[in-house]
């Protein structure tokens, strides 16, 4: 804590010096700064059970952006806790991202940046980078570490991770909300000694993904946006090398080895958008089963997919209707014992009546179906889901009321004739929420709720009960609300869950804002599982934008 503590004085000392420095420089020369500061406390105490979470932690973030002259952006980020477990904040983070004048911006420290959506998108990489943009013409490169080392668990059986290295380039040219076309490549590989402990559950891996997206604008209601890509990839960095290639790559791009495997992927959308009044999306994607890309963390392989995305709106943008509809396979190689189709759709309607009533509705269906030809490994489920909310405004007891009722049903069956009597679940709920606004500012929410789960083995009830009254204070200056609710589950046994929680922010003006809660649960079990306990959490936060 005294160390996090030295780093934000030592941050608001160099933001105070540098906005009096500003003051003092003239147009020619002058120094604008930004910057804002969040300093976090938590705490948390537990008795009856095993503390589920740390006892106490402290972490902080600070920001600022520095412009020089107006032409130079200096963005900086640090990232600081106290709690220091390998699962939480691996490190403190630091990065910065200066923006120079408005065709250059160069990374440095941590920072994240996307290319496509086939290469690389959501990794945050230590190390640099710098992305020109004069004009139509683009020039984007990225260096960096992207994963540090984690030895192997031998308590938890949690395998080792090796560091990985990555670089990424992209060259392109065109106005990217009209026409354009990008060509990218990246590249990520494992280093296989940074894991000292003997590993074979994971293997070092290695990749390399190059694209090319475009956009085309046809007139001014139709855009046909795609990308095309190449992924080579190996498995394994220990794997005897590959001697007769027929394509030479050079070692930094690639080494081919008996694990390697090339596939490739391919996305095209189109927008028509001929009025305001209604829209429609078309979409298909396609990714061969050996496409891998580390750029992303999780990106599905071996699939093939059609999307229909129509909008439309009615009696003055009153009535607001939105659909999807999905369809998605796999096995594109037929390689695998059977293909799986899954389909995917979504109806939601707003409809504002008139200025005091509204309501809404949703209905989605997911299914999916294995054509597998045992029938005890069949696949066959559907998921229905449905929701009604119609909604009241009206003045009445004094106040503004908002009431709100919602309707919910969901139900899952499974077809396979050997588990059908086993996974069928039917929920169904009703929500109500009323809340009265006074003039005084003062607030009361009251929200009943009742939700009721049949399977095929047992049900179970949940009945919610609520109440929260909010004030606010000292011209508006502080603000209070304090909630009490209580939940009654039934499934075999019968339990009562108690939660009390009080917040309070209080606005220091121009000093930021200091926020405050805790909240207590307690729990009681009876019947066939008696277990009694409680838990105790709390949050002060201070914020400051200078």
């Amino acid at each position: 804590m005294k160390r996090y503590l030295q780093i934000s004085i030592t941050a608001c000392l160099v933001t105070c010096f540098m906005e009096s420095q500003a003051q003092d420089e003239t147009k020619k020369s002058r120094v604008d700064v930004k910057a804002s500061a969040t300093l976090t406390s938590n705490f948390y105490s537990s008795s009856g059970i095993d503390p589920r979470q740390p006892g106490n932690m402290q972490y902080g973030i600070v920001r600022a952006s520095v412009m020089l002259w107006d032409m130079v952006e200096l963005p900086f980020e640090l990232y600081f806790t106290t709690g220091q477990t390998r699962f939480q904040q691996p490190f403190n983070q630091f990065g910065v991202s200066p923006k120079i004048s408005n065709w250059l911006t160069l990374h440095a420290g941590y920072f994240s940046t996307r290319f496509s959506d086939l290469t690389f998108g959501d990794l945050r990489l230590l190390g640099g980078g710098f992305e020109l943009t004069p004009g139509s013409f683009r020039f984007k490169a990225v260096y960096g570490r992207s994963r540090q080392a984690i030895e192997p668990d031998k308590v938890s059986f949690a395998p080792g991770v090796y560091s990985q290295n990555a670089y990424a380039v992209s060259l392109g040219y065109g106005n990217l909300s009209k026409s354009y076309f990008n060509i990218n490549l990246f590249h990520a590989k494992d280093d296989s000694t940074s894991v000292k402990s003997d590993s074979v559950r994971v293997m070092p891996a290695e990749n390399l993904v190059t694209s090319v997206d475009f956009g085309i604008r046809f007139g001014e209601y139709v855009t046909l946006r795609g990308e095309g890509a190449l992924s080579a990839y190996s498995s394994n960095l220990n794997s005897e090398k590959l001697d007769n290639v027929k394509v030479d790559v050079p070692e930094f791009l690639f080494t081919p080895n008996a694990s390697s495997r090339i596939d490739g992927a391919g996305m095209l959308s189109l927008d028509i958008n001929p009025s305001a009044y209604w829209s429609v999306s078309l979409g298909a994607r396609w990714v061969g089963p050996g496409f891998n890309t580390l750029g992303y963390a999780l990106m599905p392989n071996d699939l093939l997919e059609y999307s229909l995305s129509p909008r439309l709106r009615l009696f003055g943008n009153k009535l607001i209707l939105r659909s999807r509809i999905g369809l998605r396979y796999n096995n594109l190689r037929d390689n695998r014992m059977a293909t799986t189709s899954r389909f995917t759709g979504m109806l939601s309607a707003t409809y504002q009546i008139t200025r005091m009533f509204g309501i809404d509705g949703n209905y989605s269906k997911n299914q999916i179906e294995s054509g597998h030809k045992i029938d005890t490994l069949r696949i066959s489920n559907v998921f229905d889901s449905f929701t009604l909310t119609p909604r009241l405004s009206f003045q009445a007891l004094g106040g503004n009321n908002n009431v709100m009722l919602t309707f919910s049903y969901q139900n899952s069956s499974d077809k396979n004739a050997y588990t059908q009597n086993l996974n069928n679940v039917k929920t169904s709920g009703v929500n109500v929420i009323h809340i009265l606004t006074f003039p005084s500012s003062l607030s009361l929410s009251t929200t009943l709720l009742y939700n009721k789960t049949a399977m095929d083995l047992y049900t179970s009830t949940i009945t919610h009960l609520s109440e929260t009254v909010g004030k606010r204070f000292f011209k508006d200056r502080l603000n209070t609300s304090a909630s009490i609710g209580v939940n009654w589950v039934e499934v075999t046994n019968k339990s009562t869950q108690l939660v009390f929680r009080v917040n309070a922010t209080y606005s220091l003006k121009k000093y930021g804002s200091l926020s405050f809660f805790i909240t207590n649960n307690s729990y009681r079990g009876y019947g066939v599982i008696s277990q009694n306990y409680s838990e105790i959490y709390g949050n002060l936060q201070y914020n400051i934008n200078f």
